[in-house]
């Protein structure tokens, strides 16, 4: 935190500083703070492909999915060699929308560029255990382990920054039932 408002204070005017402020303060649980960070990275340089991405992942743990879509196909579109990375945001946007086979498909997509992202591999089985889709959920609960073999879901429910309780609620459930722990 102290760095990044030590950036601010030295140049008001670069971008990533506003965005990595941003991104503190999302991980703090100060939503509207991150918010606020993030968009002013984007009115600086707003062919910052990476302060959409930020402000969509901000979005979408504040419980605004649906806007946060939008911001993360716009950085898709300003950097078209983008990482895998933004595929698995795009998934869990889609699967916090109820777009559950839309989030299959990009999923799998993200973990084909990239086979070992967790993020990727934990929302599957999120959207698998969702859909009544049990084996295939064990299946992704099991990369998660092969992956991190000493990952915990409470470890890792402490640390998400959900404004709503009941959508980490929901998350937390969808991997304990299976298997995850």
């Amino acid at each position: 935190m102290a760095l990044a408002q030590r950036a601010v204070a030295v140049d008001d005017s670069l971008a990533q500083a506003h965005a990595t402020l941003g991104w503190v303060y999302l991980w703090k649980k100060q939503h509207d703070q991150a918010i606020a960070e993030a968009k002013r990275a984007i009115a600086l340089d707003s062919n910052l492909a990476d302060a959409y991405v930020q402000l969509g992942e901000i979005l979408k743990f504040a419980g605004r999915p649906q806007e946060a879509l939008g911001l993360i196909e716009k950085a898709m579109r300003l950097n078209p060699h983008y990482p895998a990375s933004y595929l698995f945001l795009l998934g869990t946007e889609y699967r916090l929308m109820g777009r559950y086979e839309e989030a299959i498909a990009v999923l799998k997509k993200a973990i084909t560029r990239n086979p070992d992202l967790l993020p990727a591999h934990i929302n599957l089985a999120v959207v698998y255990s969702e859909l009544g889709r049990e084996e295939e959920a064990r299946a992704e609960s099991a990369e998660v382990l092969r992956i991190n073999p000493k990952w915990s879901l409470e470890i890792w429910k402490q640390r998400q920054p959900y404004k709503d309780p009941a959508m980490l609620e929901r998350v937390f459930t969808a991997l304990y039932k299976v298997g995850l722990k």
